[in-house]
């Protein structure tokens, strides 16, 4: 007698645990929506103008390319108005910032602030895959998010826009 009641207490339970299971899968919990990846607010649009601080200037930056598939990293220096290529990629120089920050979402010069950053514009093929600012102390944060590839800053070199002219006088004057 027992036993009997208890095999029909366990057929009830199971019973009940797969009709609970079936209709757990009717219903969608909401916070497992996919989610969407959100806009780079470092990433410029293309035709978004730069501050004329950072275009106005000069030195250059060093990129580092990190190619995933190999875990090779390959190093490229870029002059401010420049452009470089590496493995079919073009990377053009278009703002350089001591010590970049945003305030209101515009970028400021600060030279208060240790963060270095260049405004670049990664193309391949003539298709613009990034254009935004790279920063030196976040690598990982902002850039180019391609599968195969990863560009980050190394370091930038500004130079003084009176040694810049200074070296092109002496430059034109000894030819």
């Amino acid at each position: 007698m027992h036993r009997t009641a208890f095999s029909l207490l366990l057929i009830s339970y199971m019973a009940l645990l797969l009709a609970g299971c079936e209709q757990e899968k009717a219903t969608q919990i909401e916070w497992q929506m996919p989610l969407e990846k959100t806009e780079d607010p470092h990433a410029g649009q293309n035709g978004e103008a730069l501050p004329e601080w950072a275009v106005s200037q000069t030195g250059q930056a060093e990129l580092i390319w990190l190619e995933k598939a190999t875990t090779r990293r390959h190093s490229t220096i870029v002059e401010m108005g420049g452009t470089t290529e590496l493995n079919g990629w073009s990377i053009q120089l278009l703002g350089l910032a001591s010590g970049l920050r945003v305030q209101d979402r515009a970028f400021l010069n600060d030279e208060n602030v240790d963060n270095p950053a260049a405004f670049v514009e990664v193309s391949r093929d003539g298709e613009v895959y990034y254009r935004g600012w790279l920063y030196q102390k976040f690598p990982e944060l902002f850039g180019m998010d391609d599968p195969a590839w990863k560009v980050w800053l190394k370091g930038i070199t500004l130079r003084p826009l009176s040694e810049t002219k200074d070296t092109i006088g002496s430059l034109s004057s000894a030819g």
